[in-house]
């Protein structure tokens, strides 16, 4: 297989797993992170499969480890959301339209 050929297949899995990713990651408790990554590893190949995406191209594309890649992903969605601020005024709100 020539390298142009690898690069199409891999940009197709990388593009992919881009879409996959924001679809499926949200932000969980720490304790639920593995099970869950495990869990989006076993959907996410067979997404890959049905959207005619080898699991050598996916593979390719985690660097051997997708439940890492995963995991990584979920980490990250935690962080943001914790770091994305609640808006101070909700409950003066509430109470005005009471």
């Amino acid at each position: 297989m020539s390298n142009s050929v690898r690069g199409v297949m891999s940009e197709r899995a990388r593009q992919f797993l881009i879409h996959w990713f924001t679809d499926h990651i949200q932000s969980l408790p720490k304790p639920f992170r593995l099970a869950q990554a495990v869990r989006l590893a076993t959907q996410c190949r067979q997404d890959a499969t049905a959207a005619g995406i080898s699991p050598v191209e996916v593979r390719a594309a985690t660097e051997g480890n997708l439940i890492r890649k995963l995991l990584d992903a979920l980490d990250a969605a935690a962080r943001l959301d914790n770091e994305t601020p609640l808006v101070p005024e909700i409950e003066t709100l509430a109470e005005e339209i009471r």
